[in-house]
């Protein structure tokens, strides 16, 4: 069924070198990566001799790249699968297809231009989809109109060569070394492929980020613009009652502690944002997002749903909350 159905890319793949580029129009069709970069963890041994001459095979923590669709074993650095997360490339096109069809851009999938790039042999892959009914529309020196097509683009490799990488905003043009020209990013963000790694964060954030980029474009510059410290950001989680007090007793009682845990973890994604959105309510709210579409803990089926749920209502009401909109110099409705 698959080969019946989502073909069109693999029919429009062009060659070019030991690269594969295709252009279709479905954010589904995930079928360039599954033909020809799909890849398998396989065990390294290391070839041991005794002092008898009898040779043996020793198996190691560390794992290899097999090739699926080739059954080559491709020459990469060996991994050690506790620590390293291999994120095969058509899981994470079907992973952000998903999110798509459940954001508020899924009216805009009908017209889209999806062009799908394959590097040496499958390790490396780039997606950029283009977005022919979301466009910015602006004004050179000269006064003259240019207009410029939103796009969400992922990086993403098997080998750790590349970090996983998702940009969207109306740009023109963007090269592998992921260099922007023209244009301007509503998000950027990497990450290493680390065990603890959550590409559906990455996702969501992006998606957002052309999200507010159509409905709420002011409120998304205004957070690009305001200055937000460490320290105030974390004033606003205590004073919007997000982070919540330890126990009962604690809870009726200021001078207790609060959630240390839960602020450590919030403040640290908001380190992390700062490195590419700088100390800013937009680098805070990246943050939240990340938190409230990351459940390292969960289990899947209705309890997942439930705790996302949770937690997507909390960032909600700090969001409207007095704390938040002060800063953002906003009035509560």
């Amino acid at each position: 069924m698959f080969d019946l159905i989502q073909t069109k890319a693999v029919e429009n793949a062009r060659p070019k070198g030991e690269d594969i580029f295709s252009v279709h129009h479905d954010v589904n069709d995930c079928s360039l990566y599954h033909e020809f970069a799909s890849f398998e963890p396989v065990p390294v041994e290391a070839v041991t001799t005794d002092p008898n001459g009898i040779v043996d095979m020793q198996r190691m923590k560390y794992h290899a790249l097999q090739n699926t669709r080739t059954n080559r074993v491709v020459d990469v650095v060996p991994f050690n699968r506790a620590t390293y997360n291999l994120t095969p490339h058509d899981a994470l096109m079907r992973e952000q297809a998903d999110i798509l069809s459940r954001s508020g851009l899924r009216d805009y999938l009908g017209n889209v231009e999806v062009c799908d790039r394959i590097y040496q042999e499958g390790l490396r892959v780039h997606r950029t989809i283009y977005f022919h009914d979301l466009i910015d529309r602006s004004r050179t020196r000269t006064g003259q109109e240019d207009v410029s097509r939103c796009r969400l683009d992922i990086f993403n490799s098997v080998d750790k060569s590349w970090t996983l990488q998702v940009f969207s905003g109306a740009y023109r043009d963007l090269c592998r070394n992921t260099l922007v020209f023209g244009g301007e990013k509503a998000y950027h963000q990497k990450a290493k492929h680390t065990i603890n790694m959550s590409s559906g964060a990455l996702i969501t954030k992006g998606v957002l980020g052309l999200e507010m980029w159509d409905n709420q474009r002011e409120t998304m510059q205004a957070y690009r613009e305001i200055r937000m410290t460490e320290k105030q950001f974390n004033d606003v989680l205590i004073d919007s009652g997000m982070i919540d007090k330890v126990g009962k007793v604690a809870a009726n009682n200021d001078e207790l502690k609060v959630n240390q845990r839960k602020l450590g973890t919030l403040l640290d994604l908001y380190g992390k944002e700062t490195r590419e959105l700088g100390q800013t309510m937009w680098a805070a709210f990246n943050a939240l997002t990340h938190w409230s579409t990351h459940l390292p803990d969960a289990k899947k089926g209705g309890r997942d749903e439930k705790k996302r749920l949770d937690k997507s209502l909390a960032v909600r009401n700090l969001v409207q909350s007095d704390a938040w909109l002060n800063h953002a110099g906003m009035v509560a409705a």
